[in-house]
C-alpha cells in the first residue's frame, strides 16, 4: 500500500489552511494530491498552492487551482514506439491474472505482440480503477488496441490476432522520425519516389518511410542541425503504399475477427472520423489504415473540436507529447497510464492521482493508495535530495515576499525530478 494525501477545498486559501491543520479530504474544485506525503513534500505542496499555478506530477505532487476543462475523456492507444517499457506483470498480479509471456526479441512480431498486450492490460486496469472513456483512438497499430478495447473487435479473437498480425511478411523499408511538420517533411522526399510521408504526428514531428538509402538522403537535406531526426528500430512499411503487395496476409487476419457494436466510438486516424457501422465499409477501412498515412495530429484536432479535453495514453509511447504539441495554448490535460522507465503499476497510480487532482473520481483504494488518518506536520528542515529548504517563517498570507520566495523555490525544486524523468523517457 502507498500513502497519498488528498485534499480539496473551495479555493487556495481554504486548501492551504486545511493542509496546515492536517485535514485531508474535503470537497471543492481546488485540489492537491501528494504521493508518499512526507513533511517536506507537504511543505512543497503548500508553496505550490501559494504560487497558484497548476502543477502536474513533478516530485509526485499535483495541484489544480480549478477543475480540469469541462469535456470528454479519450483513451489513446500507442502503437510501436522506439522505447519499450517494463512488462506489466505487476499490473497483472494486481488484476489477479497470470504473468504474461517473456519478451526476448526486438523483432516486429514480438514488438507488436508486446505493445498490444501492454495496451490491453492497462486498459483493463484503468476500467477496474473506475477510469472510463467517452471515446477511443489509436496511433498506428494502437488503433487495433482501441478496436478491441471498445469491443468492436471481439475479445476472444485477441490472442490469435496479437500472435499473427506482426508475423505477416512486410517490405524491407525503414521509418525515420523528423522534428518537422508534415508539409516540410514531405518536401524532403519530393525528389525521392521511394519515400513517402507515413505519419503526421504533431506540429513538430512527422515520419518518413521508404528505402533506407533514399530516406538517408532525405535526412541529409535537413539544413538545421538542431532539427531532430532518427531512424526507428523497426521495419514494416505500415501506412505506406509499399505495404500494398503484402496486404492480403493482413486482410486474412482481419477477416477472422468477429465484429460487434463498440461500447464507445473509436476514431480512425485514416479518415479522422469514427469507424463506420457498416461492416463492409469498416473492413475496407481496416485495409486502408495499413496503406494510408496516420493523421494523428488531425484526429486530435477533430476530437478537441468535438469536446474532448482529457487524453489518457493507455500504453507506453509519445502520444501525450504529440497531444500537448498539437493543442498547445488550449485548455486540455494529458496523462499516461504506461511508462518507459518506471514499474507499470506505479505509473498507473501516478496517473490516477493526476486524474483525481483534475476533478475525476478514480478508485484510489483499489489501486492500493491509502490516506492515513493523520497528516504529518509540514517540515521545518530541508528535503533531502530535493533542493534548498523552504522558508519556515511567516505564512505568505501575512508576509507576501516570503510567500513568493517559498513558492519559487518549491517550483524549482520540484522541477528537478520532472526534467530528469522527461530526459530519461526521451533517451
Amino acid at each position: 500500500m502507498t500513502d497519498i494525501l488528498l485534499a480539496a477545498a473551495a479555493g487556495p486559501g481554504d486548501l492551504r489552511a486545511a493542509l496546515r491543520a492536517g485535514r485531508r479530504g474535503g470537497t471543492g474544485p481546488c485540489r492537491v494530491a501528494v504521493l508518499d506525503p512526507t513533511p517536506q513534500r507537504i511543505e512543497q505542496a503548500l508553496a505550490l498552492i501559494d504560487r497558484g499555478e497548476p502543477w502536474q506530477g513533478g516530485n509526485d505532487l499535483w495541484f489544480a487551482p480549478r477543475p480540469a476543462p469541462p469535456g470528454g475523456t479519450v483513451f489513446l492507444f500507442p502503437g510501436l514506439d522506439a522505447r519499450t517499457g517494463p512488462p506489466p506483470d505487476d499490473v497483472l498480479r494486481w488484476l489477479g491474472r497470470p504473468a504474461g509471456p517473456a519478451s526476448g526479441s526486438t523483432g516486429l512480431a514480438e514488438r507488436t505482440r508486446a505493445t498490444l498486450r501492454l495496451n490491453r492490460v492497462l486498459h483493463a486496469a484503468l476500467l477496474r480503477a473506475g477510469i472510463v472513456p467517452d471515446a477511443m483512438a489509436g496511433h498506428s497499430a494502437g488503433e487495433w488496441s482501441a478496436l478491441f478495447a471498445a469491443g468492436l473487435f471481439a475479445e476472444p479473437a485477441f490472442e490469435d490476432f496479437a500472435r499473427t498480425m506482426g508475423a505477416a511478411p512486410v517490405p524491407d523499408v525503414v521509418f525515420a522520425a523528423v522534428g518537422l511538420p508534415a508539409e516540410a517533411a514531405a518536401r524532403l522526399a519530393r525528389d525521392e519516389p521511394g519515400v513517402v510521408l507515413s505519419h503526421d504526428n504533431a506540429p513538430d514531428q512527422s515520419v518518413l518511410c521508404g528505402d533506407e538509402d533514399a530516406v538517408g538522403r532525405c535526412l541529409a537535406r535537413i539544413a538545421d542541425p538542431e532539427v531532430p531526426r532518427r531512424v526507428l528500430p523497426f521495419r514494416s512499411g505500415f501506412h505506406s503504399p509499399m505495404l500494398a503487395p503484402y496486404l492480403p496476409g493482413f486482410s486474412a487476419v482481419f477477416d477472422r475477427v468477429p465484429l460487434a457494436r463498440p461500447s464507445v466510438p473509436v476514431w480512425s486516424a485514416t479518415t479522422v472520423a469514427p469507424y463506420p457501422d457498416d461492416e463492409t465499409e469498416l473492413r475496407a477501412l481496416l485495409n486502408r489504415h495499413l496503406v494510408e498515412p496516420v493523421r494523428f495530429r488531425a484526429v486530435i484536432e477533430r476530437l478537441y473540436r468535438a469536446g474532448a479535453r482529457v487524453f489518457v495514453q493507455v500504453g507506453c509511447g509519445s502520444l501525450t507529447r504529440f497531444v500537448a504539441a498539437t493543442l498547445a495554448g488550449r485548455p486540455h490535460r494529458t496523462v499516461s497510464a504506461g511508462s518507459a522507465t518506471r514499474p507499470q503499476l506505479d505509473q498507473l497510480r501516478w496517473a490516477a492521482a493526476a486524474l483525481w487532482a483534475e476533478g475525476h473520481a478514480p478508485d484510489l483504494p483499489a489501486l492500493g493508495l491509502t490516506t492515513p488518518a493523520a497528516a504529518p506536520p509540514p517540515s521545518s528542515g530541508p528535503a533531502p535530495g530535493i533542493g534548498p529548504a523552504l522558508s519556515t517563517g511567516p505564512a505568505p498570507s501575512t508576509h507576501p515576499v516570503a510567500g513568493a520566495y517559498e513558492a519559487a523555490v518549491a517550483a524549482v525544486s520540484a522541477s528537478v525530478e520532472t526534467v530528469y524523468r522527461t530526459w530519461r523517457e526521451r533517451t
